[in-house]
């Protein structure tokens, strides 16, 4: 690879031993490539927050060239500019599922990501919003800002600000690190980083993720950052009220959603019925559920307002998704198998929780709930458990859990003996409660 053309941003060699990878002196971060250059540039990376971003526009602008790509299944995209171009460029992607965007700024060629921590980055480095920064970027500003000692500094911040909620050292470099991303129909695909993404994504998912972002804006110095989730920290909203930032969004007191039934199988054409249970914040009265129903696939169907699902004719696996109106960053999936196998009966399969919060090393018995076919009697409820990760803990066949004792995301699945097409996973997030 050309040493003009290799690594990528703002992570900008953030040892001196790199700087031989990034082209010697001639690209670092402090005199940083601007001059359109005479080949393509090509950018590349992996959009994900907690799970891939699929199907989702990639937008970016930079100093020479402008435009827009789509990322894959896997949340990958690529970039390639044309002759003539010239860095440095901001790129924007938002995640369907919440509409939250995600922005990463590139002064090099190479590997750039899309993900909660390159926002942080990012709004750390230029202390402002980056959706209204993206709208007009200043890329003047963005060459000025990028430099090697700016970024590890900014990067150390961020590291410090989350130590109350997870680990990130294991993460070298939060823009260019290599990331393999977990999907929907593979959940514990995921390399290491996205293990740590899919942590702080729970971890900050009801209402501790925007305030962050406005608390790396405007604190300053960097000494009187909080601390997220050790005990007693708060942050200052902008009504100029307090609010805790000592970890709510990993333990009982955060907003949820769960949907009921988690698996089904379906004749196809045929309708039923989903339903949503959540909590609400004290002393608020909604007129309805606060609750946006879809369909994940195109041709998975169809489903209305109240939850009504309509299965498609063609049989196949689908999935429908309960996202709240109120906390839109919180959503869950069911998992639909459409076929003809069952035309008088349609199996479901539960759980209480899709995530689950307990403590390194603990213990909590984990529950399904299942309908059994007319006439039929079982010695034992007719499901098996298994923890998907290796180093994830152990659960027998009664669902009694045992944590692992490293902190971290991990998933348990759930699957009907007498219908073994559906089964839910849940989301295990171990860590020690906050205040």
């Amino acid at each position: 690879m050309k040493a003009r053309h290799i690594f990528l941003t703002g992570s900008l060699c953030l040892m001196s031993s790199l700087l031989a990878a990034c082209g010697g002196g001639s690209s670092t971060a402090s005199n940083p490539v601007v001059t359109p250059q005479s080949t393509s540039l090509s950018l590349r990376g992996t959009a994900a927050i907690g799970k891939a971003i699929a199907d989702s526009a990639v937008t970016y602008k930079c100093r020479t060239g402008t435009g827009a790509t789509r990322t894959g299944a896997d949340g990958t995209f690529e970039i390639s500019l044309p002759a003539g171009s010239a860095l440095p460029c901001i790129l924007e992607t938002s995640n369907p599922a919440n509409d939250k965007k995600l922005h990463a700024l590139a002064v090099n060629t190479g590997v750039i990501n899309l993900t909660p921590l390159t926002e942080m980055l990012s709004t750390r480095l230029m202390r402002t919003d980056m959706a209204v920064f993206f709208t007009n970027p200043d890329l003047d500003a963005v060459t000025k800002t990028l430099t090697s000692a700016n970024v590890t500094a900014a990067q150390a911040e961020i590291r410090n600000l989350l130590s109350g909620l997870l680990d990130t050292s294991s993460l070298s470099d939060f823009y260019s690190t290599p990331l393999k991303a977990a999907t929907s129909a593979s959940p514990a695909s995921g390399d290491a980083q996205d293990k740590i993404l899919d942590t702080l994504n729970l971890a900050l998912a009801a209402n501790l993720y925007d305030p962050l972002l406005t608390t790396l804006v405007k604190t300053n110095p960097p000494a009187s950052l909080p601390v997220f989730g050790r005990a007693g920290c708060l942050i200052q909203l902008a009504d100029k009220q307090f609010m805790s930032c000592s970890g709510p969004g990993l333990w009982e007191t955060a907003a949820y959603i769960d949907i009921i039934p988690g698996a089904l199988i379906m004749a196809p054409g045929s309708k039923r019925v989903f339903t949503a249970a959540m909590n609400y914040p004290p002393l608020i009265d909604y007129i309805r559920q606060p609750v946006t129903w879809q369909v994940v696939e195109a041709d998975g169907g169809t489903i209305n307002i109240n939850g009504e699902y309509t299965a498609p004719n063609k049989p196949g696996t689908y999935h429908v998704r309960a996202q709240r109106e109120d906390y839109p960053s919180l959503s869950t999936t069911a998992l639909v198998v459409v076929d003809n196998s069952t035309p008088d009966f349609v199996p479901t399969l539960s759980v209480d929780r899709h995530i689950v919060n307990v403590m390194p090393g603990a213990t909590m018995n984990l529950l399904a709930s299942i309908n059994y076919p007319p006439n039929v009697n079982y010695i034992r409820q007719p499901v098996t458990w298994s923890v998907i990760e290796a180093d994830g803990g152990s659960i027998n066949l009664s669902g009694n859990y045992v944590a692992p004792t490293k902190i971290g995301t991990y998933h348990v699945k759930v699957q009907r003996d007498d219908f073994p097409s559906i089964y839910v996973i849940l989301d295990i997030l171990v860590n020690y409660p906050p205040d």
